[in-house]
């Protein structure tokens, strides 16, 4: 198997990602990162194994596929990861808001055309050698994304699960690229900055986070956009309909990010109105949500959401 030099090729490939809108980009080899990879894995096996993924069967569906990466590529030699920032600035109102990552098109979708579009254009570059074959993942494959990121020195998991990039924050979406070719690259391992910091661990109102740890049971996010049918007790929902940032909004290293980037607007169909969500049709719901990652919630479970929000501060 060829192993492809990172002087210059791997320059051909971040500049291509950077190119395509993901300024942050890294990549390992899998030889060199299984070993701290097993390690991680093994961590998630136990996390679901205690029930803290709550009804995300999906995760259970995906756990062998999770834990040995193979099952998913099996010509796997290493691995890129990208990142993409989002727009940092809170949406909607303090009694009704959206999480921060649903401002914009789907990113299931353009994430994955954007490092199609980035793959492609290297092909026809010829920066692609023979026979190069990759599988591209963005949030629908059975995947750590948030290990990969950090073995590809793109950030640390901070005590809030999410992956934190210094000069990024957390406010970043993350795609995954599975290689058929060795680049000689080991893991990068950042410092956890975190530190003694428990900012976001306070900021929870619903007690879903311990240190690097959450019980999805218990999170807003999971339970305005995962959880079916209603909840069996009132939850502190902060105003959120959909998602949550709430521990994102107390780390220091999203403070700046928000501080220093221009606010983009919101998009249309994250619509504020209350009264006019009250009165809305699942018909209308329906096609508001057309081609954005708001499908996630179904139209009695969004209504649900907007009946069940308690008025909270907003970062």
């Amino acid at each position: 198997m060829e192993v492809l030099r990172t002087d210059p090729i791997w320059n051909d490939f971040s500049i291509a990602l950077s190119d395509s809108g993901f300024p942050v980009s890294g990549v390992v080899d899998f030889s060199r990162a299984k070993d701290i990879y097993s390690t991680h894995a093994e961590r998630y096996r136990e996390w679901i194994s205690r029930g803290l993924h709550g009804d995300m069967h999906y995760l259970d569906r995906g756990l062998a596929r999770r834990l040995d990466p193979t099952l998913v590529f099996p010509e796997l030699k290493s691995v890129i990861a990208v990142l993409k920032p989002y727009p940092p600035h809170p949406v909607g109102t303090e009694e009704l808001r959206y999480a921060r990552y649903l401002n914009g098109p789907d990113y299931h979708d353009t994430l994955k055309d954007s490092l199609e579009a980035a793959f492609q254009s290297l092909r026809k570059q010829g920066h692609l050698p023979e026979g190069f074959r990759y599988k591209i993942c963005v949030d629908t494959s059975a995947v750590l994304e948030r290990t990969w990121a950090m073995l590809c020195g793109l950030g640390w998991i901070g005590k809030n699960t999410l992956l934190i990039h210094p000069a990024l924050g957390s406010y970043v979406f993350i795609g995954v690229v599975f290689t058929n070719q060795e680049f000689g690259e080991s893991p990068k391992i950042l410092k956890d900055y975190c530190g003694n910091c428990s900012r976001c661990l306070s900021a929870c109102p619903t007690g879903a986070l311990q240190s690097h740890e959450l019980d999805s049971k218990k999170c807003i996010s999971y339970l305005t956009l995962e959880k079916r049918g209603e909840w069996s007790e009132q939850i502190p929902t902060a105003g959120f309909v959909a998602g949550c940032d709430l521990c994102q909004e107390a780390c220091p290293y999203n403070l700046k990010i928000v501080k220093n980037t221009p606010d983009s607007g919101v998009a249309g169909y994250l619509v504020t109105d209350e009264a006019a969500l009250l009165q809305e049709t699942e018909s209308e719901y329906s096609a508001r949500i057309l081609g954005t990652a708001l499908e996630r919630i179904r139209y009695p479970d969004f209504k649900r959401n907007l009946r069940a929000r308690l008025p909270g501060s907003r970062k």
